[in-house]
């Protein structure tokens, strides 16, 4: 299907941002979205992706409908401030509410970090998919970002190699701790995020449609550590053990190698040219990106 947006017939201050904006629906999937004008080539862009990513995340839980979600497009740092109040961290680039059913994204930050828009909004699609899936049951938050990281498809070599680090370092925080909000510390938080996901990924890795069993017991039971073990054949904290020695014992001859200078050194080359590229490529995206919304705002 051809995903395009159609403009609702009135422009309006939004109330919380104060900036000048125009909403427009998605069409082909229950999203409305509502950003400044000379954004529009980036609202349309955010309307392809979550039409072409809603089907496919809401499928992976069994999530069958979901009321209208609005997007945010915030065209400054302080308008998304407002958008968010304190939900989001200071180095957030995002944000999703179930509740209030909305998805808020910094468009600045986005086109500044290497993160593309679409892993971006996936990522915050999945959470919003996840609380209706089971309405608004609370599961541990190892567990909600760890299922958003995975299908968001955001795991990278760094990530990879962050947690070979956190090993050797013997700073890798057990699965049992992150069950509730996560270090508002960047660097405490990206470490939590990773193994979250790497969690997620090995819970899930031959089994990806027990989601859609694991999902409807949480709802239909209102517990999430019942719902695991009936799915899973292990409580949450069986689990959590378990993970933590069979990442020791994959990760623990990688981490021993680290403290080789020459194979250190050599790695720390390949993480410089990664670094180049990833700016090269976020320095391109974010001029063909003010292009677009040049052209766009021409036409107003």
């Amino acid at each position: 299907m051809t995903a395009f947006v159609l403009p609702v017939v009135f422009l309006f201050a939004s109330a919380r941002g104060g900036e000048r904006v125009e909403t427009k629906e998605v069409e082909g999937a229950p999203f409305i979205i509502v950003f400044p004008l000379h954004l529009e080539a980036m609202a349309e862009r955010t309307a392809r992706i979550i039409v072409r990513s809603y089907t496919e995340i809401s499928g992976d839980i069994g999530l069958e409908g979901l009321d209208t979600v609005t997007v945010y497009i915030a065209g400054d740092r302080e308008t998304y401030r407002r958008y968010h109040g304190d939900l989001a961290p200071e180095w957030g680039v995002a944000y999703s509410r179930w509740h209030g059913r909305e998805i808020g994204i910094d468009a600045g930050a986005v086109l500044s970090q290497p993160r593309p828009l679409e892993t971006v909004l996936r990522h915050e699609l999945s959470h919003i998919a996840l609380a209706e899936r089971t309405g608004g049951v609370p599961c541990p938050r190892w567990f909600v970002e760890g299922l958003a990281m995975l299908q968001s498809k955001e795991w990278t070599f760094e990530d990879h190699w962050g947690l070979v680090r956190s090993i050797r370092a013997k700073s890798l925080p057990a699965l049992d701790d992150l069950s509730g909000p996560f270090p508002r510390n960047a660097a405490d938080a990206t470490l939590a995020y990773r193994v979250s996901y790497y969690a997620v990924e090995e819970l899930l890795r031959d089994r990806r449609g027990d989601l859609v069993t694991l999902t409807a017991f949480i709802r239909d039971l209102e517990s999430f550590d019942e719902s695991f073990a009936l799915t899973f054949g292990e409580s949450p904290g069986e689990y959590s053990a378990r993970l933590h020695v069979l990442m020791l014992d994959r990760y623990e001859t990688a981490a021993l190698l680290i403290g080789s200078l020459p194979y250190w050194g050599a790695i720390t080359l390949l993480f410089v040219a990664a670094y180049a590229v990833k700016r090269i490529r976020t320095g391109k995206r974010a001029r063909e990106w003010e292009r677009a919304d040049k052209a766009a705002g021409e036409r107003f």
